[in-house]
């Protein structure tokens, strides 16, 4: 395995006092390493695909090409303030940012006098859940993403819309802030060019909730046919403060996102929706973890999957309840539809539970479309090819349907069913 070594970081932002940071995490990860299956975390996902598209040094990031956003697959009709980053890096001309919230690319950030502020986004608890090599390499290399801080009572009136467009390795790490009663959406849309060569993102996001603050956070992975994503969501949750994450899997030969909630005060809530479509060899993972850590706080996830070809999908979820933490309500519900017999789940629902007190629930099915359900639209004078065209789409449908934001769910509806076949043709049934 090569090593993380100080010629690789000194050309970064910040101070020493980073620098020293970054180092750390460096020799973080020349200790710890990838993953690999023994890792009951990563049984189901062979992180060596990785070096194998990129080599031992696959952390190794080149110059961006020139991108016009215009070029790429964007939201179309979307109403929102737009960042983008280039192979993790911003593009200011590209871009517009609201005024009166505190919002810096992270590079400018750590060239000024508040870098410090950001030194908080560097700092690794490897003790924390899912942690991994990965992102320790991402708190030594990380030169960019998005810092924002959206003050007390503020309440955007446009999402924040983050393109990141991947064309060579990045390694990018943003970090958000709700004060107590602001509300804001922000949607992280990961969008690859017709590039052939392989290449890697590297992301982790960190949220933080104050008391009664809202965010619902939209993360689109979409990019190209030989990229590799690798992500991270971390939430910490103050009082009655709540969070709904739309995550959406359509891109990328091998796709790998940990997203964990922290449930810190009582009141707090949570919702995760997911949608995988996975065709050809794709493989794709998340691992969820929700720490239900205060009384009274509720959490719910649903998580949904069509896979055609080979593809290969793996579904974690880990729901752990304190002992303190009486009157949780939690339910999980993990649905996979196999359009092939050579199309693979691996999922695994956990309930860990510490007290009595609790509602908790949790569901798995695994299957092919309904033949009941076929005979009865062909009985009713639908042809066979429309009538599974009808069922697959109401079936990943019940996970789209609870997006708000009609633009990005007619975008991720066209985009998910054009991968599938004979789906391409229901544009007369999007709404």
């Amino acid at each position: 395995m090569s090593a993380l070594t100080l010629d690789n970081i000194a050309a970064l932002p910040g101070n020493a006092a980073l620098q020293t940071l970054r180092q750390q995490a460096a020799d973080t990860y020349t200790r710890t390493g990838l993953p690999g299956k023994r890792d009951e975390d990563w049984k189901y996902t062979d992180i060596s695909r990785l070096t194998a598209a990129l080599g031992e040094s696959w952390w190794t990031t080149s110059e961006p090409q020139t991108v016009d956003i215009n070029d790429v697959a964007a939201i179309e009709d979307l109403d929102a303030y737009r960042l983008v980053f280039v192979a993790g890096r911003f593009q200011a001309k590209q871009s517009n940012i609201p005024a009166g919230v505190q919002l810096l690319p992270l590079a400018e950030l750590l060239n000024s006098d508040a870098h410090e502020d950001a030194h908080c986004l560097f700092k690794l608890d490897e003790s924390a859940p899912l942690f991994n090599g990965l992102l320790a390499a991402n708190s030594a290399l990380a030169s960019d993403g998005l810092c924002a801080c959206i003050r007390e009572g503020i309440k955007l009136d446009k999402p924040l819309y983050v393109v990141h467009v991947g064309n060579s390795t990045a390694h990018v790490l943003s970090g958000l802030m709700l004060g107590a009663n602001a509300e804001a959406t922000l949607i992280e849309h990961f969008v690859g060019t017709d590039s052939s060569a392989a290449s890697l993102s590297n992301i982790a996001t960190y949220v933080r909730l104050q008391d009664n603050a809202s965010l619902t956070h939209y993360r689109l992975q979409l990019e190209s046919d030989k990229q590799l994503h690798v992500g991270r969501v971390e939430v910490k949750q103050a009082r009655d403060s709540r969070y709904t994450l739309h995550a959406v899997e359509l891109g990328g030969s091998l796709s790998r996102a940990d997203i964990i909630i922290n449930l810190s005060e009582p009141g707090a809530s949570c919702d995760l929706n997911g949608l995988f479509v996975g065709s050809g060899r794709q493989h794709i993972d998340h691992h969820t973890r929700i720490d239900h850590n205060a009384p009274h706080c509720r959490s719910r996830e649903n998580y949904r999957s069509v896979l055609d070809g080979r593809s290969h999908a793996v579904f974690n979820g880990k729901i752990v309840v304190a002992e303190g933490a009486i009157k949780t309500d939690s339910a999980q519900s993990n649905a996979n539809l196999l359009l092939s017999k050579n199309a693979e789940i691996d999922t695994k629902p956990e309930l860990e539970i510490y007290n009595d007190d609790v509602k908790c629930a949790h569901g798995v099915t695994v299957g092919q479309l309904d033949k009941n359900q076929l005979f009865y639209l062909k009985s009713r004078g639908l042809p066979e090819d429309e009538a599974r065209q009808l069922l697959t789409f109401a079936f990943a449908d019940e996970v789209l349907v609870g997006m708000k934001i009609k633009a990005v769910r007619r975008f991720i509806e066209k985009e998910a069913f054009a991968k599938l076949p004979n789906l391409s043709d229901l544009e007369g049934m999007l709404t």
